[in-house]
């Protein structure tokens, strides 16, 4: 009896977290979510940010980290840019 092996490829999927400036959270690339990115936010109209301007890592994918990141772990810069403006708490 011979056995045949079919190499299965391998797909990246990609997939991620963002939010808006109101702090909505958004995802894409996981079932039931859109296959890539999305410019707006589907509940204020405003700009999502899918990763770090400055040193472009992703956003925290946990959701409680999420919420409260307002700046990057990596680089310390803000996620939206009128953040470093604001007085600090």
């Amino acid at each position: 009896m011979s056995l045949r092996w079919r190499r299965r490829q391998s797909v990246a999927v990609e997939r991620g977290v963002g939010k808006c400036e109101q702090n909505h959270a958004g995802s894409f690339g996981y079932p039931t979510r859109p296959d890539a990115p999305y410019d707006f936010c589907p509940q204020c109209g405003n700009p999502m940010v899918w990763d770090c301007p400055n040193c472009q890592s992703p956003l925290p994918d946990d959701p409680g980290e999420l919420i409260s990141a307002r700046f990057c772990r990596n680089c310390g810069s803000p996620y939206f840019p009128h953040e470093r403006d604001e007085p600090e708490e």
